[in-house]
This record gives structure tokens, sequence and C-alpha cells, in this order.
């Protein structure tokens, strides 16, 4: 699928990970074993840059979807990145599968830097959105000082992704147990996450989009759920949360509690969990922009 308009793709060559995220050993990637290519959509900013906004999308979700609200915020004077993670659109690993938070960690940590080297003394701020939502608020208890802001669209509270099926027949018989790497599912449709027919056919229909992931990554969207979202009114960055009040993926009644702090919410009546691609997008945009520009500066 062809890169269009003023976006271009980076790719971060990372180390290979372990099976629980740490960086593994090895020196390249395909040919040479050991190494990991991190795609990344980036957009410059419009004039002299204010920060750099890196949006993680959603589970089986592509990076190249959120161009509406990179171009926004670049027009606002941000630059920002579009990353695919691990197992998803153009970034390589098997479909689906993150080998846990630390993974995740250190990939946002290596795209915050490539920003830095150009960007050195520009705040940064992460977008999430459903399951990059709970990576971001991951990042956000690990290293909450580079961070200006943090936008968390759609939350998953309670994670409802389906677990691979248990070992059956002769596996069974032998005692084998479910591996990190096996399969489930994401189990809901696409207009389940938006009123927006059109939308809701754009995803299904994106050749980058899937409905797979396995047993370590929904093992660690749990655990984002339990550890990092119970502490966002602790963090000391400023954080805006954002839901659909028809989200049933998420839970817009956990807005009334987080709002306390530096911790500010709104849910949007009517609206489901994809709220980027929503009918009323462009009002979500329109509040993520002028967000951000207010509570970043220089």
């Amino acid at each position: 699928m062809p890169i269009q308009d003023d976006f271009f793709l980076t790719n971060l060559e990372l180390r290979e990970s372990s099976a629980v995220g740490e960086e593994a050993a090895g020196l390249s990637h395909a040919s040479m074993k050991g190494m990991f290519l991190l795609t990344v959509l980036e957009l410059a900013a419009r004039g002299v840059p204010k920060g750099a906004v890196t949006v993680l999308h959603d589970a089986g979700d592509t990076g190249e979807r959120y161009k509406s609200l990179a171009a926004a915020l670049a027009g606002e004077g941000f630059a920002v990145a579009l990353p695919d993670l691990r197992g998803h659109g153009r970034s390589e690993g098997p479909r689906g599968h993150s080998n846990g938070l630390r993974e995740v960690e250190r990939d946002v940590q290596e795209i915050q830097d490539h920003l830095a080297y150009r960007m050195p003394d520009d705040p940064k701020v992460l977008v999430g959105v459903g399951l990059g939502a709970n990576y971001a608020a991951h990042f956000a208890t690990r290293k909450p000082n580079p961070l200006a802001g943090l936008v968390l669209v759609s939350p998953l509270f309670a994670p409802r992704f389906e677990r691979p099926a248990p070992p059956a027949g002769l596996k069974k018989l032998l005692g084998k147990k479910p591996q990190p790497t096996d399969e489930g599912r994401i189990p809901w449709r696409a207009s389940e996450m938006t009123t927006n027919a059109a939308e809701a056919t754009a995803f299904e229909s994106n050749p980058l989009t899937h409905a797979v992931i396995t047993l370590r990554a929904i093992e660690e969207a749990e655990r984002s759920a339990r550890e990092a979202l119970s502490r966002l009114g602790s963090l000391g960055v400023p954080t805006l949360v954002l839901f659909g009040g028809d989200d049933e993926l998420s839970d817009a009644d956990r807005a009334t509690g987080l709002a306390r702090g530096e911790v500010e919410t709104k849910v949007y009546p009517g609206l489901r969990h994809a709220l980027l691609h929503e009918s009323s997008a462009a009002e979500v945009v329109r509040d993520i922009v002028a967000w951000i520009a207010g509570h970043v500066s220089r």
C-alpha cells in the first residue's frame, strides 16, 4: 500500500526480544538474525515544531489509519509518529504477537529516542488508542519524566480478547500446555467499534488490519489494565482520557472516577470504541489537538 501526501516511512532497526520482552542477542534482521524492523509513518510539523506526538494504535490496527489526526497535529506545529507495533501493519514479527509490556516499553523508547535525535529539546506527547492507550499508560508509569502529556482514547479496563483454544486430542493427553505464541482472537467486529458504516468497511477491507492476538499479548494486555490504568492519577503527567458513551469494549463509567488531579476526562454520547473513526471524529480530533496545544510548551 503506497504512502501518500507528505508522510514518509521510517524503518527503525531494533533488537529482537526474549520471551519476556527483554533485549535479545543478535545483530540483524531477516538474513542476519537478531534484529527487527519497526516501521513508523512520520509527518513533519508545519513551521517551527512545538513538540512531537507518537500515536499508538489499537489491537489488530495500524498506524496509518490515524493520518487525519496526524495532519491536524502537524497543522498546529507538531511532528507526528505513527508506528506499527510488532506483529502489526508493515512491522516485522508474528501477527498479533507481543513478548510483553517490557518489549512495548523498549520500542516506544526507541521511537522517542528517534524523535529526540531530530528534536532534542522539544516536548514529547503519547496518544494511545484502545490497547495502545494501555501501552501508553504503562510507558508513562515507567518513564513519566520525558512525557509532556498523555492522551488515552478508549483504554481497555477489562480487555475481552478470546484466548487460544486449549490443547486437544493427543496434545492434551501428552500434557501439552498453551504456548505464548498460540493465536487467540480479537472478537469484536468493526461495526461494534464505530457507528460510521464507511469507516467499519474501510477497517475490515484494509490489508494491514487483522483479528489475531496471541496468548502472551492477551496476558500482558490484562496486566496493563490492572497495573497501569489504576495509576493514572499519580503519574505527575497531564493526562486526557476520552470515552465513547456507547463503547461496549471499554468502560465510559470509569471516566467519573478518573477525573482528578492532572487527569481530565470527556465522554462522547452515542459514540463507540473507535472515536477517531466515528461519525463525530472531527470533534474528537479537535479536542485532542486543542488539549495538546494547550498543555505543551517549548
